[in-house]
């Protein structure tokens, strides 16, 4: 593992908590703002299965949207995981030490800069 401080580690375990808190909130407000109470009475005004099914892509639509965000706060989980159990700052891939500037950049990061690099290289490749 990498040598980080408790008190660096307590530093970044609040900070990796309020990104999640504020990450929940915008998943929230935006869920009331775009979708809210309109969708509960929409679906009860709704005629058909069409009015229905509209309704009810309406709202996956809605939620598709927030897909980066629930991938912010697993990642977040993921981070908030390997500080309970001693491996945060150690690269997943490499097992190496991930860099402190990195990590200062992105505490959620589970690979340092190299395997990382390697990993979007590889989807590049196989996204062609």
């Amino acid at each position: 593992m990498a040598k980080i401080s408790p008190e660096k580690l307590a530093e970044v375990k609040e900070r990796l908590l309020e990104q999640k808190q504020r990450l929940w909130q915008e998943v929230k407000d935006r869920l009331k703002s775009h979708i809210g109470d309109g969708y509960q009475e929409m679906l009860a005004t709704a005629r058909d299965e069409e009015d229905q099914a509209s309704v009810s892509h309406l709202a996956e639509t809605h939620l598709t949207l927030l897909g980066p965000k629930r991938m912010e706060l697993e990642a977040i989980e993921e981070a908030l995981q390997r500080l309970e159990n001693g491996t945060y700052g150690t690269c997943e891939s490499c097992g190496h030490a991930i860099e402190p500037r990195r990590l200062e950049v992105m505490p959620e990061t589970p690979f340092c800069r190299n395997c990382m690099s390697q990993k979007e290289k590889l989807a590049k490749a196989a996204a062609r």
